[in-house]
């Protein structure tokens, strides 16, 4: 069966349905498909940067509230 043909039946058995709980799912999965996000290639390729710095064991941390500290200094210094 070609695509065209799967979604000529697809929504002629959706136009039928009854079933709530099948609906309810089949808008999560919509919804999931929509938030979807693509990477251009350039932000794909930062990515497998850090990763990798992750991966070697390349990267510092630092704990939430010296983060928070942190930004609420740049935006205060900002001002």
């Amino acid at each position: 069966m070609d695509i065209k043909s799967v979604k000529i039946d697809l929504i002629h058995w959706l136009t039928e349905l009854q079933d709530k709980t099948v609906l309810k799912k089949l808008q999560g999965l919509k919804e999931q498909q929509e938030s979807t996000i693509e990477l251009s290639p350039e932000q794909k390729k930062e990515l497998e940067a850090r990763f990798e710095k992750y991966e070697n064991g390349e990267m510092e941390f630092s704990p939430w509230d010296t983060v928070k500290d942190r930004i609420r200094k740049r935006a205060k210094d900002a001002l």
